[in-house]
Formats: C-alpha cells, sequence, structure tokens
C-alpha cells in the first residue's frame, strides 16, 4: 500500500489510496473506504509486524476519506494538494468558491514569507554604548578648548 517516489502526483494521492478516481461519487468513496478498512483493520492481524503496518495503512485509508468525504477538504485538495489543507486555510462557508480559496491560500503564503524574513529584522540583543551628551552634540568633534575628543 505504501508508495514510493514513482507513486502518482501528491494531488492524487488520496484518490490512488482508495482506488477511486478522482471523479467519484460520495457513495464510491464511501464504498471503497469501507472495503480497504476491512482488509487493513489492525484487529485482523496477529503478527505484531504485519499489525503494524495494517495500523499504518488504515490510518492513511481513514486520513483518506476523512478528507475525500468532506465537501470543503475535498474542493481545497483537488485544487491545491495537501499543501492547502495543511497551510491553515480556514474552511467555512466564506470559501466556497475555488477563487475564495486561492485568494486566502495567497494570503496565508504571503504572511508567512514575511515571518520568516522578519526572523532576520527582528532586533535579537542589544547593544551598549557609553556616549556623553556633548560628544553626542558635538558629533563626535574634538574640542579645542579642553582637548578632548568629543
Amino acid at each position: 500500500m505504501k508508495e514510493g517516489k514513482t507513486g502518482p502526483p501528491p494531488e492524487r494521492e488520496l484518490y490512488a489510496l482508495l482506488h477511486i478516481s478522482p471523479e467519484a461519487s460520495d457513495e464510491e468513496i464511501r464504498k471503497a473506504y469501507r472495503q480497504w478498512a476491512q482488509i487493513y483493520h489492525p484487529d485482523k492481524y496477529q503478527s505484531p509486524q504485519m499489525k503494524d503496518i495494517a495500523t499504518e495503512n488504515f490510518q492513511r485509508i481513514r486520513d483518506a476519506y476523512e478528507i475525500l468525504s468532506d465537501e470543503h477538504k475535498r474542493l481545497i485538495y483537488d485544487i491545491y494538494g495537501m499543501e492547502g489543507l495543511t497551510s491553515g486555510l480556514e474552511l467555512g462557508p466564506k470559501l466556497n468558491k475555488p477563487e475564495e480559496i486561492k485568494e486566502e491560500l495567497e494570503r496565508l503564503r504571503r504572511r508567512k514569507e514575511e515571518e520568516k524574513a522578519s526572523v532576520h529584522v527582528r532586533p535579537s540583543g542589544s547593544l551598549l554604548v557609553n556616549l556623553s551628551l556633548p560628544q553626542f552634540l558635538n558629533g563626535g568633534r574634538h574640542n579645542e578648548r579642553d582637548g578632548n575628543v568629543y
């Protein structure tokens, strides 16, 4: 069930896990999930190694079903893949159209880039300077009367 780098493109991986097409209906998704969940249910295996493999595959199938059976999550996944789901895109009635989802994803991307850039700009320490007021006011010039540099 695990797929290597030669597997399907990331935006189709969840469909491949359930062995369904991206055009599958809700009923087809539910049916495929039930079929694969029965095959990979961890309680069916006695061997610890097989139980671990089954548990991992069962969780992947459950995650795929959770995304594909939710109308909003599926729409985001179909457009942007897992990145759209993991980027913090808020789901709800305000993001019903693909254009709205795209705008929100771009806004979140920009905010993330700004946060990365601001890490290099934010002050992270302090600097202690011993500066006298006369030196500051004279611009650090030499005072002819007493010979001191201010």
